[in-house]
């Protein structure tokens, strides 16, 4: 991390020492140097009020801090847009119904909140609302109905009206499965919205299904169709009467959009930058930049987004956008040595008007909403009744503080170009994805094996118990890190890429509340503490989130004491214990541990459900 910058390191006693020094100096019929002088009492008088203006000196603006950190070519990141997957429904069967790339989802806007809006990122068009369907005879055991369709079934909400024969004889909870043909031959669940059957219970009735993103046909029975059947024990008797198409999905993205905004006259100087009216600005599309009309001209001219003016020449129309601040820059003008100027892009000339011809703005953390929260069309789309997030919206993140881009300043000035330490292969990992929290190079198990490192995903709101799926990063984060990582390595050098190694860990607590305590928030408060301190993304600190426990650290049962008397109305502790915990079975261990939980060097600690008690003084 850069250091602080001091710009001067002068205190209050220096001050009042070196202003005595030169009293004889000055005034040598001075002699009474006491601190009952008045004229010491006033050079102290004077030294504080000094020890205040270089205290506000010293207090360096973040935009300096900004201006310094841009000389060595790092930026703090911008924020990242959350995802999402919309369902849209039909009014009534049609056809035609087309839903167009930009469509504006929000969710209901509530007081002191901006609205948050989503936009489609692909037209999704509605087919024909009838499905010609191809029964077949199911071949698996626990097959019930299998049928195929031409049309291709990938996103789409399908009705299916099924007639059959109750089946009383299923008991318990109905155990059915729906699933579509997917690529490579393979079966992908739907997601069953509406069952009219009771899980085939009632025989006849309609059953709405989602289904995959990804389907495609496959070979069954002599026929290559779209398929799509259904899975349950005992098998009942039960035939499709009739399949349509009452709904689509389409991905989205955080993030509302502005089209043709002005943003004023040039003024022909160079290093001058205009401000957007919306930030932070997320990633420019290939139809998004700047348009420059010159004065007297009718023809907007667009110009090219740039990361810099480094390689910018005077004829080459470039721009920089910064996407944090939303201000556009144009090249600098640079004195050379011999005393000429040096223009580094294009300046539009003096009365030229600009425009962006669109951006997208938004992004950020609080675009991680649950799941049926976009619920309006921020215009209305003819054919569609209706449109909902069946599932939470994720991957949003905040834009980095000024305090990571100073970390990272750090190591960047050293040289990265390849992966030669653990340093430089958790440093290059990090830094490829903003969905990655942390990176551990591992121990290898000898000279020459693999190089292991363990990554660890960033999770939504991670002070609360955390899922083992959660801290498990997915397949498309490994294999981007797999791609970034191929670059840098050295030959010969193997890299094995895998999930973070996490110690589950449960505690047990039962805690005497203090009189006239709330002992309902006490509890959640100590359970709240726990979740937050042994946690692998934000855990290891007993004053709140931290930067996650370290690698290899040993719990000491004496630490979550201080948690737990560090919560307000706790009064005594009359019971703590720590137990070891399967992550994935969440199987917990049949004794408590000793006071010292000791970990592998590549381990960290990740919390199970704790059980926290709180009881009446």
């Amino acid at each position: 991390m850069l250091a602080d910058i001091v710009l001067d390191d002068l205190r209050f006693q220096e001050l009042v020492s070196e202003a005595r020094t030169r009293i004889a100096h000055h005034s040598p019929e001075w002699t009474e140097h006491n601190v009952s002088d008045p004229g010491i009492t006033l050079i102290e008088l004077f030294a504080w009020f000094t020890d205040i203006l270089l205290y506000r000196i010293n207090r360096v603006p973040e935009r300096v801090h900004l201006a310094l950190l841009e000389l060595v070519g790092v930026t703090p990141a911008p924020p990242r847009p959350a995802r999402v997957t919309l369902r849209f429904v039909q009014q009534s069967p049609s056809t035609g119904v087309t839903i167009p790339a930009g469509t504006e989802v929000t969710a209901p806007r509530t007081a002191g909140q901006d609205a948050i809006v989503f936009r489609t990122t692909e037209p999704v068009t509605f087919p024909d609302s009838e499905l010609s369907a191809r029964p077949a005879e199911p071949s698996a055991p626990d097959e019930t109905l299998l049928v195929g369709f031409e049309q291709p079934l990938s996103g789409r909400v399908v009705r299916l009206e099924i007639d059959g024969s109750p089946a009383d004889e299923i008991a318990g909870e109905p155990s059915v499965t729906w699933e579509a043909s997917g690529p490579g031959g393979g079966w992908r669940e739907a997601t069953l919205i509406a069952d009219e059957t009771d899980g085939l219970r009632l025989g006849s009735g309609a059953v709405t299904l989602e289904l995959p993103a990804e389907t495609a046909a496959a070979p069954i029975s002599g026929q290559d169709l779209h398929w799509l059947r259904c899975r349950t024990a005992p098998r009942p008797d039960i035939r499709l009467v009739r399949a349509c198409v009452v709904g689509a999905s389409a991905p989205a993205v955080h993030g509302a959009a502005v089209t043709q905004e002005s943003l004023g006259i040039s003024e022909g100087v160079a290093g001058v930058t205009y401000p957007l009216r919306h930030r932070p600005v997320l990633a420019l599309a290939a139809d998004e930049t700047l348009e420059v009309r010159e004065p007297g001209g009718d023809e907007w001219v667009p110009w090219q987004a740039v990361a810099s003016f480094a390689q910018s020449s005077s004829r080459d129309r470039h721009f920089v956008l910064d996407r944090v601040r939303g201000e556009v820059r144009f090249g600098p003008a640079i004195r050379q040595p011999e005393g000429g100027w040096r223009q580094f892009g294009e300046v539009p000339p003096a009365g030229a008007a600009l425009r962006f011809t669109r951006y997208r703005y938004g992004g950020g953390s609080g675009g991680n909403v649950a799941a049926g929260t976009l619920t309006k069309l921020a215009a209305p789309v003819a054919g569609v009744a209706s449109v909902t997030n069946p599932r939470p919206a994720t991957g949003g993140a905040d834009a980095e503080p000024l305090e990571g881009a100073q970390r990272r300043a750090a190591l960047e000035l050293r040289t990265r170009t390849r992966a030669v330490t653990a340093e430089d292969f958790e440093h290059l990992a990090l830094d490829a994805s903003q969905r990655v929290a942390r990176a551990l190079c591992g121990v290898a198990d000898d000279d020459s094996g693999p190089v292991r490192l363990h990554v660890l995903p960033s999770v939504d709101a991670p002070d609360r118990l955390l899922s083992l799926v959660e801290l498990t990063p997915d397949e498309a984060l490994m294999q981007l890190l797999a791609d970034r990582l191929e670059q840098h390595r050295l030959i010969g050098t193997n890299i094995l890429l895998l999930p973070a190694r996490l110690r589950g860990v449960s505690v047990a607590v039962e805690g005497r509340g203090a009189p006239l305590a709330d002992l309902e928030r006490v509890r959640r408060d100590v359970e709240h503490a726990l979740y937050t301190f042994l946690n692998p993304v934000i855990g290891g600190s007993p004053d709140g989130p931290g930067r996650g426990w370290p690698a290899g650290r040993a719990l000491n049962q004496g630490e979550l004491f201080g948690i737990v008397y560090g919560i307000g109305g706790v009064r005594a502790v009359n019971l703590l214990r720590v137990y070891e915990i399967d992550l994935r079975t969440g199987e917990q261990a049949a004794q408590p541990t000793e006071s010292h939980l000791v970990i592998g060097p590549d381990e960290l600690i990740a919390s199970g459900r704790h059980f926290v008690r709180v009881v009446s003084t």
